[in-house]
């Protein structure tokens, strides 16, 4: 589905903080500010564009000042600091983004945002579950637990560099006049990029994974394997019923998947049905309910599947439609 661009901006200058708030509330979550200089008041301009699953934003606060989210968003930031200082809470963690320091976070984890004097950046947010689909494509494997996914990022490197070359030249086509004649779904291929580049060259729980050597061919009986899930995704297989269409035993066949695609044949299996199942919701299915289409899916046990769902993308299925609704209105 290709999705609407939508801009927004905002000026202020010696703003109540309320104004702030409706700022936040507007483009991503409500949030309570705070002036960092009493009695000062909010200085900012920021600029945003919002498409489908992701955001980019270039902000400047001139005043300083501190959020903190009432609801926080469900999204994976990426900050790729221009001047000023900026800090995160998370926890007992604290994570600080100057000139030639960004950051990447999970939003919702995300305690206190502190932006101090002439801070200006610019951001880059992705859906969570949009990031954790991709994870999950680049594993070619399910990811079955929480992406802790929150720290700095020195921008001396050559792959950060290029992170804040992608941002920046993203941003320009954004905004230009010629950047009117590229298409929407061409915008969204532009941050799946980026988000791919982040995933791949900052580290997480989930690198280790990606760094593993892949083979350049899996053995017949393991593609014949695949073929059959595919082919039978929401039919009630078993493991024996997939080793036998494949014309091996159980015993190898739980072998071939541990080397090549690090899981088991039922939980491949089960991933390839939570891929459908997350597709499904995040397009227009009229007149179908989440049980239907996870039973189309062949998903029997609406309490498993739904906790099963829950752990791949780290939202409910109903956050998922409700997030889809919103975002084609």
């Amino acid at each position: 589905m290709t999705h609407v661009i939508h801009r927004s901006s905002i000026q202020m200058v010696d703003a109540d903080v309320d104004h702030m708030a409706e700022h936040y509330a507007k483009t991503l979550k409500p949030a309570k500010v705070m002036q960092l200089d009493r009695p000062g008041r909010i200085s900012v301009e920021d600029q945003h564009y919002s498409i489908g699953n992701f955001d980019i934003w270039c902000g400047k606060c001139s005043s300083g000042m501190r959020v903190t989210f009432s609801e926080p968003p469900e999204a994976y930031v990426l900050y790729l600091p221009i001047s000023g200082a900026m800090e995160i809470d998370i926890g007992r963690k604290r994570l600080t983004s100057v000139p030639g320091v960004g950051l990447v976070g999970d939003l919702s984890a995300f305690d206190q945002l502190t932006l101090h004097k002439e801070r200006s950046h610019l951001g880059i947010a992705f859906d969570k579950s949009m990031l954790v689909s991709q994870l999950s494509e680049l594993l070619d494997g399910p990811v079955l637990n929480r992406l802790d996914f929150s720290t700095s990022i020195g921008m001396g490197s050559a792959a950060s560099a290029h992170l804040f070359a992608m941002g920046s030249l993203l941003w320009g086509y954004l905004g230009a006049e010629e950047g009117k004649d590229i298409s929407s779904r061409a915008i969204e291929y532009f941050f799946r990029s980026i988000m791919v580049m982040l995933l791949e060259t900052v580290p997480h729980n989930y690198s280790a994974r990606l760094a593993r050597p892949t083979s350049p061919a899996i053995p017949r009986n393991m593609k014949r394997a695949i073929d059959y899930m595919n082919a039978n995704v929401a039919r009630p297989v078993t493991v024996s019923d997939i080793a036998r269409e494949a014309g091996t035993s159980v015993r190898a066949l739980q072998l071939a998947f541990r080397q090549f695609k690090g899981t088991s044949p039922l939980n491949h299996l089960r991933q390839l049905r939570l891929q459908g199942v997350h597709r499904a919701l995040t397009e227009d299915v009229q007149g179908m309910s989440i049980a239907q289409i996870a039973q189309q899916w062949g998903f029997t046990h609406m309490g498993r599947f739904s906790e099963l769902y829950y752990k791949a993308y780290g939202r409910t299925p109903s956050e998922i439609v409700n997030n889809a609704s919103k975002r084609r209105r």
